[in-house]
């Protein structure tokens, strides 16, 4: 995405650039044009005193222009300068906010300077200056927008196509899964063949659920209510011993009565499901695995613990797409979603693990009175 981008955020920055000098130009084209025009009107305000003088008359009064007279030894005769220019060594000045101009002339055999001063207008200067500025701004940030939009629809298009293929291939899933199970149950036979089936479909049904569970929290609220964690549990080991029972492992419930949380019963089966279904694939045949749950300290504590080869990177395996090293089969998803789930619901979730003596994962919950106090 960035590669398609670099064009696009490339030109946009020439054009910035060039923006920038055009204001630059505009800018120095306002100001020579406002000096030119002070220059203009402080040439003419100096024809009216040059006159009034060679004739004897009042020195005309202005409240936009302000002279001074002084001898050549720069002391003053008659000034209504409010600023004072810093020297007398120039013909134009422009300093302090004000333009000066200094000429000088004659009069009974001595000569004068004579000192014209005009404040400078600069709200002109500084309205061009920020019009540009703003104009600029907007060219910029539309030309990033459309680029930035035009960069970003391919990607949002196979997204969405994505998302559609993944919603109709779930969807396809589904029914064989179901009828798969239904036809097995009519069938009414029970061996080790068809204990085999029921436990691979069980599997397929996990993968199927996180699978469907990942495409769609994203855009799909799971709001949360009140669950009986404890009832749960229990129903949720009960369905799992099926898919142990394939490789004889024995699952042991230690579960409390009666504790309750608030949370949505679709992502605490995504959470009690996956650790159990892990637990039973990394564990050896024959082994046991031991759900508890519990009240401890203010904290309904649930812990899955098997006897399995254990974990080598503890910290990595709630990443997405990472397996435990030397694992085979799977997605890499089961715990990131968990970890998800964990973090929406306020759950803080570890592990424990020893090589070749096995896992404790451990999850502790909010109580549903809790939340009620707060």
């Amino acid at each position: 995405m960035l590669n398609n981008l670099k064009i696009p955020i490339f030109s946009t920055l020439v054009i910035m650039v060039l923006f920038i000098f055009q204001s630059y130009e505009i800018i120095n084209l306002s100001a020579k044009d406002e000096y030119s025009k002070n220059m203009f009107e402080l040439l003419e305000y100096e024809g009216k005193i040059r006159h009034s003088l060679e004739n004897n008359q009042t020195i005309p009064s202005s409240l936009i222009y302000k002279y001074g007279i002084y001898t050549y030894k720069e002391k003053k005769v008659v000034s209504n300068l409010e600023v004072m220019p810093s020297t007398f060594q120039f013909v134009t000045l422009q300093e302090k906010g004000y333009l000066f101009y200094k000429s000088y002339f004659q009069l009974e055999q001595d000569f004068y300077y004579l000192i014209l001063a005009k404040k400078q207008n600069s709200a002109r200067i500084l309205f061009v200056t920020v019009l540009t500025l703003v104009f600029a701004l907007i060219v910029v940030f539309v030309t990033l927008y459309l680029s930035f939009v035009s960069g970003i629809k391919p990607y949002k298009d196979a997204k969405k196509y994505m998302n559609n293929f993944f919603n109709d291939a779930m969807h396809e899933l589904k029914t064989p899964l179901g009828v798969i199970g239904i036809n097995l149950e009519m069938l009414g036979i029970d061996n080790k063949y068809t204990n085999r089936i029921k436990a691979a479909l069980k599997q397929m049904q996990i993968t199927y659920e996180d699978t469907e569970y990942y495409i769609k929290h994203s855009y799909i609220l799971f709001p949360p209510e009140i669950l009986n964690l404890s009832e749960f549990c229990l129903e949720r080991a009960r369905y799992m011993r099926g898919f142990a029972m394939s490789k004889n492992i024995k699952i042991y419930d230690f579960v409390e009565p009666d504790l309750k949380v608030f949370m949505n019963k679709i992502e605490a089966g995504r959470l009690i499901d996956n650790n159990l279904s892990n637990a039973i694939k990394y564990s050896p045949t024959g082994s046991i695995i031991n759900l508890k749950l519990s009240l401890q300290s203010d904290w309904i504590v649930l812990e899955v613990e098997d006897f399995g080869e254990g974990i080598k990177d503890a910290n990595k395996i709630w990443k997405r797409y990472v397996r435990d090293e030397g694992v085979q089969g799977g997605f890499g998803l089961g715990l990131n979603i968990v970890a998800g789930i964990c973090i929406k619901n306020g759950i803080e979730y570890s592990v424990t693990s020893e090589l070749k003596k096995g896992s404790v994962f451990k999850y502790k919950f909010i109580p549903y009175s809790k939340h009620i106090l707060d």
